[in-house]
């Protein structure tokens, strides 16, 4: 992600605290009436190591506000700020804090239609401000022992398959294609003290040709199955959802199929199209 922004480092010569959101301001040029711009907060240790902090984004048709979507005069120079997720977080003395910019953030962020939306960054002209927290404690403040409750007794069957990244990146070179395959960590087998079977399942995958914005394609399937061994009961919900788009609309496509055992007591498919309003 560093290697496809553009970067700016700071020192830290003590250790740094910051809790809060941070926020940039950028002044940016576009040739393009549209776009977006990203910038993510970095810690980078002495090895060169970057570790995401923060990130938060802008859609350039939007920095007048979301109520309302402006675009942007080609050619023309204009001042935007934004603020990223909020965040608590201490940075290391001998780290460096890297504000990394860039016009695109697949798939965390739907890319533009065309492959002009980009813009350029006058560093002269931005700034990053971070609510940095001074480092005082208060000893009249304390906290007891955390409370919880007794744990349910709940037991994770141990299978002897070897677990699967939990990102997979593919890239045909070639084809100049990209695929990320995501298991988000939902799945597998929890058996409740009552004999319950609590089976869940998810996949997600994202795709997109380098060249052509209007590629982007993201899917997931999910299944979820309850299941009481000790009595005849087996039900089971599947889903597949994707969203692929064009230059005017997000087109969105669901499919639920509900099971009893082998048996489908609901199956229903359906299509939408969402305009980019948003430009």
């Amino acid at each position: 992600e560093d290697a496809r922004s553009v970067c700016f480092e700071f020192e830290v010569p003590q250790e740094t605290w910051v809790l809060g959101r941070p926020r940039v301001r950028l002044r940016l040029t576009s040739a393009s009436a549209r776009g977006q711009v990203i910038a993510r907060l970095c810690d980078v240790g002495p090895d060169g190591a970057s570790t995401l902090v923060t990130r938060g984004v802008l859609n350039l048709s939007a920095r007048r506000g979301r109520d309302q979507a402006v675009p942007w005069e080609p050619g023309t120079t204009e001042d935007v700020e934004f603020e990223l997720n909020g965040i608590g977080y201490a940075f290391p003395p001998g780290h460096r804090i890297r504000l990394s910019v860039s016009s695109a953030y697949w798939p965390w962020v739907w890319p533009q239609p065309g492959s002009e939306a980009g813009f350029t960054l006058d560093p002269a002209g931005s700034s990053l401000e971070l609510p940095v927290r001074t480092q005082e404690s208060d000893p009249s403040i304390g906290f007891g022992e955390a409370e919880e409750a007794e744990p349910l007794g709940v037991v994770v069957p141990v299978t002897l398959d070897e677990p699967r990244p939990e990102r997979l990146v593919l890239r045909d070179v070639a084809a100049g294609t990209w695929r990320l395959d995501v298991d988000p960590r939902y799945g597998g087998t929890r058996v409740y003290p009552d004999g319950l079977e609590f089976t869940e399942e998810a996949r997600e995958t994202y795709e997109i040709d380098e060249r052509d914005p209007l590629s982007a394609r993201a899917r997931s399937t999910w299944s979820v199955r309850l299941h009481r061994p000790d009595l005849p009961w087996d039900a089971r919900v599947e889903t597949t959802s994707a969203i692929t788009c064009d230059a005017r609309d997000f087109i969105t496509s669901n499919e639920v199929v509900c099971r009893d055992g082998d048996e489908v007591v609901f199956h229903r498919t359906w299509e939408k199209r969402i305009p980019r309003t948003a430009g």
